[in-house]
């Protein structure tokens, strides 16, 4: 495939960088941990500092393609420093472009097929990143919208334990880092029929049953659910399995937790 530059080697970007470089690919990331640099470096992964939110050289060579998992909310500019990123890296070789969005893009009841219609200013400056990705000249630009992540660290347990919260009801749209790091192998490798893709897992559990049964797998008290109880309105990612053949690790997040509860005991 060539050389593959991730910026962001963060929750998602060091386990994806991993998980390329075991593949045998050349993988050169960034951090803006100087500690977390010299690890990688340890692991074989060539890493630079950079903060994205400067403006300064493009630290990573020439590349075939890149990976942006920066979170919006580590940027002061976000589509600013995605533009900046995406015209540095066409500058230095980059045809195929992933950019790591998220599905607050869409509005409640959006499917992945519509047009994102998503309000707040979240959704506002994802959907900014993205049309500066899409302008910015690189020859395949696709984005990856990802739901709700869990995984290591993030264990949903802790996401509302305790609390008094609305939406019982709701769907909850989830997915596990897993399967965000196999989708983004997939898409590196493959050729993308579409411009974005949604990766959600296909089991939507209510959010009271579920965030319930989290909280007491961490031994936490469990959230309240109280009135309005919301609509079920579950948000799928079906392209990447209809279209390039995508298997969900995890396709229900009920039964990770009780996966996970098993791993605990042991």
């Amino acid at each position: 495939m060539g050389r593959i530059a991730i910026v962001g080697a963060g929750w998602l970007g060091e386990p994806l960088a991993r998980a390329l470089l075991a593949r045998g690919e050349a993988v050169v990331a960034t951090t803006t941990d100087s500690c977390k640099q010299a690890r990688l470096a340890g692991e074989g992964i060539e890493t630079h500092l950079l903060h994205a939110d400067e403006a300064g050289a493009w630290p990573l060579g020439q590349c075939d393609a890149l990976v942006i998992t920066l979170p919006p909310s580590r940027v002061a500019d976000y589509p600013q420093a995605i533009a900046r990123l995406c015209a540095q890296a066409r500058q230095h070789g980059v045809t195929r472009l992933l950019l790591i969005g998220a599905t607050s893009v869409y509005r409640p009841g959006q499917r992945e097929e519509d047009t994102p219609a998503g309000e707040g200013e979240r959704a506002l400056r994802l959907l900014r990143a993205e049309q500066a990705a899409r302008g910015s000249g690189i020859a395949q630009v696709v984005v990856l919208r990802a739901a709700g992540l869990y995984g290591p660290g993030r264990h949903p347990g802790r996401f509302l334990a305790g609390r008094e919260c609305h939406g019982g009801a709701q769907a909850v749209n989830l997915v596990h880092l897993d399967d965000v790091v196999a989708a983004c192998m997939l898409l590196l490798e493959s050729a993308a029929r579409r411009c974005a893709y949604v990766v959600s897992a296909p089991v939507h559990p209510c959010r009271a049953d579920f965030y319930e049964q989290a909280a007491r797998a961490l031994g936490l008290a469990p959230p309240r659910f109280v009135a309005p109880q919301g609509e079920y309105l579950p948000l799928s990612g079906k392209a990447l399995c209809d279209e390039l053949g995508f298997v969900y690790r995890w396709p229900d997040p009920l039964a990770w937790l009780g996966h996970d509860a098993v791993c605990q005991g042991e």
